[in-house]
């Protein structure tokens, strides 16, 4: 009799030496079939930890044993044993229907056939019950493409994000990176007040501290001392009022205390210096971290040339 060999697919490499028994029923995962009496075919397997004299074959019918991802149609090596352990994949009869099942035995002692699969009640094993132990499985034999596909999608899905460049976490910008957002943004503020836009931007981000004005107007003069509009504390913080007194992307035009172009002065400022900060700003609505910048005095005071 020859055997349909592509029914089994073999580890790509490994030489089926061992003769063992293929029984040409169908042991149900989830309606159970009598087993009957078939004289087996010998077909060959490749060798392993086991022998072709205590082993057998048989192929599975159903679906209840998918979560161990045994499936309809595969072919499972039975390993002749009446020694069962905890979440042992069996071959069992129970009144001369034969089933494959995971064995469990509780904490207080009872004895249970568990399929896998959700759908699929547990069958607990009571003294009234036939039982007959054919063995417990050993391996399966089919290999399943679409798994193989499967698996190796997620292999490469999983290299692919490896690969990818991950974004840098939420950071407080260097006194470098700010001073050149200051220079870059200096150009485009034509007012004292104009300012309040950057100073908002820098507070948000937690590089000055939420309400302190003063350090910013002093860090501006320190990078810009000879800016046309350098800021003034009690201007710019006097301009601190509605949506302008909030964080820097929660200002609208229709919130402000300005409106029309006067108010385009105060966003463009703000603008510009997110044009020119990382783009991975920390973000603090509320206040800034304790961390806060504060602009030395020694710097403030020393400052030759920018």
């Amino acid at each position: 009799m020859c055997f349909n060999n592509h029914k089994i697919a073999y580890l790509c490499g490994e030489e089926c030496d061992v003769l063992v028994p293929f029984y040409d029923v169908e042991a149900s995962c989830g309606l159970p079939t009598e087993q009957g009496d078939v004289p087996p075919e010998m077909i060959r397997v490749p060798g392993g930890d086991f022998d072709g004299l205590n082993t057998y074959t048989i192929s599975v019918k159903g679906d209840s044993m998918v979560g161990v991802g045994i499936f309809d149609g595969d072919v499972l090596l039975i390993e002749k044993t009446f020694q069962l352990r905890n979440r042992d994949i069996i071959y069992v009869s129970i009144d001369g229907e034969w089933m494959v099942k995971n064995y469990y035995m509780d904490d207080l002692g009872r004895h249970w056939l568990v399929p896998s699969n959700p759908k699929y009640n547990p069958t607990q094993i009571t003294e009234d019950m036939n039982i007959y132990i054919g063995g417990k499985v050993k391996y399966n034999l089919t290999l399943h493409g679409e798994s193989r596909e499967n698996i190796m999608n997620s292999i490469s899905e999983y290299l692919q994000q490896e690969t990818e460049p991950k974004p840098e976490p939420p950071r407080i910008p260097t006194q470098e990176e700010v001073e050149a957002a200051l220079v870059y943004a200096s150009d485009k503020i034509k007012g004292i007040r104009y300012w309040l836009g950057a100073c908002r931007v820098l507070m948000d981000c937690g590089f000055i501290k939420d309400g302190d004005y003063e350090t910013f107007c002093n860090l501006v003069k320190y990078v810009l001392p000879d800016h046309k509009y350098l800021p003034v504390k009690r201007e710019v913080r006097r301009m601190a009022v509605e949506c302008f007194s909030k964080p820097f992307e929660t200002w609208t035009d229709a919130t402000a205390p300005v409106h029309g172009e006067y108010y385009d002065h105060y966003h463009i400022a703000g603008e510009a210096m997110l044009e020119k900060l990382p783009k991975n700003l920390y973000k603090t609505p509320t206040k800034a971290p304790t961390n806060s910048h504060q602009l030395p005095l020694s710097s403030q005071n020393n400052k030759s040339s920018h």
